[in-house]
């Protein structure tokens, strides 16, 4: 399973950490991801569509930790964003429909 961490662009807040979850919760794609942490806090399933980082429409912004990145979950919005900064690879930005 990939390992992503999910930023909201519009407040800098990390919506999800996929290391938070069950390695069993199938997790491939970026909007796996999303779509999985939208599951865990009950909100309605979403349609993505893949934008550029600075698209005015971006929702959220999208990193992978390498397998070889600190595996423990973590724990807070700093926690998530120094990881990102230290281990993570940009990966994309998305839009969300229906939301």
């Amino acid at each position: 399973m990939a390992r992503f961490i999910v930023i909201e662009k519009g407040t800098g807040r990390v919506y999800g950490d996929t290391a938070r979850f069950s390695s069993a919760e199938k997790v491939i794609s970026p909007a796996d991801a999303v779509c999985l942490f939208d599951r865990h806090v009950g909100r309605a399933t979403r349609g993505f569509g893949y934008v550029k980082p600075e698209s005015n429409d971006a929702s959220y912004h999208v990193y992978e930790i390498p397998r070889s990145g600190p595996e423990g979950a973590t724990t807070s919005d700093a926690e998530a964003q120094a990881l990102v900064r230290e281990h993570g690879s940009f990966v994309t930005s998305l839009v969300s429909y229906n939301s």
